[in-house]
């Protein structure tokens, strides 16, 4: 098809809070390979579609969790035969709710940023379900040729009080002790050690500031470090491919992360291009791949390739026109 697909992204400017910005460059990636359409505000489609002067060949709403928190809400999707998609992102948002919008607007593609949490949720919404992970914007996350002066990083959400905070200053926001079990062993492990560094999380609406440490600021602080530390582990649903998997190596800081079933899905394999680690071998590997440079650089490198070559935003925006191309019929 020669003819640019015109799309439809209904979706809020969420990217005012700094570390969303990401979810945005995503998005915007869609704009080298079709015409897009941005529509920010509550309101009804026909209107909307009035108003923009367009009629697309899909609409995509985003993310409706968080009583509509990153996308508007819009009336009369149920009645427009435009084929419709929409986002998924956090799945322990109200499954029941979810299942309510997808029947009411009559969606068409459910995408999602994880694969094997989103079937063990929504089972029977399989045939409309595409896999979308999150991708890296490779003129941010990328080897901006610093010294490597950090050991190892840890940022993020993390469990730390009073009786355990130690030498750092405690978060604004303060997990439930086990959420992040992982990163919580790994701070428990790693904190007395004078190689490793924490930041805690910047908070999810906080907008940008030259204290925060996020898009090019945190992509060079990745760049710094010899090892980078994550989970994807929040609840039964199963482990997630969070950004934090793909940004690290993306940057050329060795990724120690405990594995999941959507991670090797995605072509992460241990010893190759990242390093599996548990809970009980947290402070093992780590000692081990900082005495070992030369294996420590091969992996890196490899995990560096890997990213760059499969997991941007632009072979993203690829898959996400291919699912859509595949449900028009013109």
């Amino acid at each position: 098809m020669n003819q640019k697909l015109k799309i439809l992204v209904l979706i809020k400017p969420f990217w005012v809070y700094a570390k969303h910005k990401p979810k945005i460059d995503t998005v915007k990636a869609l704009e080298q390979f079709a015409d897009v359409y941005y529509w920010h505000t509550d309101g009804h489609i026909n209107d909307i579609m009035s108003k923009l002067d367009v009629t697309p060949d899909f609409i995509f709403h985003y993310d409706i969790a968080w009583n509509y928190g990153l996308a508007p809400n819009i009336e009369g999707l149920d009645q427009t035969t435009i084929p419709k998609g929409c986002f998924v992102i956090d799945l322990h948002w109200k499954p029941e709710e979810r299942m309510k919008y997808f029947e009411a607007v009559e969606i068409d593609l459910i995408f999602s940023a994880t694969k094997h949490p989103f079937l063990n949720v929504f089972p029977h919404y399989r045939g409309k379900f595409r896999w979308l992970p999150w991708a890296i914007n490779p003129e941010i996350m990328k080897d901006w040729g610093l010294k490597k002066d950090i050991d190892a990083l840890l940022m993020g959400l993390v469990y730390m009080d009073e009786s355990n905070k130690g030498n750092y200053t405690l978060p604004k926001k303060i997990p439930p002790e086990g959420r992040y079990a992982f990163r919580d062993a790994v701070f428990q492990k790693m904190r007395d050690k004078p190689s490793f560094v924490l930041h805690p999380h910047p908070g999810h609406r906080v907008k940008q500031s030259d204290q925060l440490i996020v898009n090019e600021k945190y992509a060079k602080e990745l760049n710094r470090s010899k090892i980078f530390f994550t989970c994807g582990s929040r609840n039964e649903t199963g482990g997630v491919a969070v950004l934090k998997f793909f940004e690290a190596p993306a940057c050329k800081s060795l990724l120690l992360a405990e594995s999941n079933k959507d991670i090797i899905d995605l072509g992460f394999k241990d010893g190759e291009n990242f390093v599996a680690c548990t809970v009980e071998n947290i402070e093992e590997k780590t000692a081990y791949y900082l005495e070992n440079d030369q294996e420590r650089q091969r992996i890196t490198e490899n995990g560096y390739t890997f990213i760059h070559s499969h997991h941007t935003n632009e072979e993203r925006a690829k898959q996400f026109l291919k699912a859509i191309q595949e449900i028009i019929t013109y």
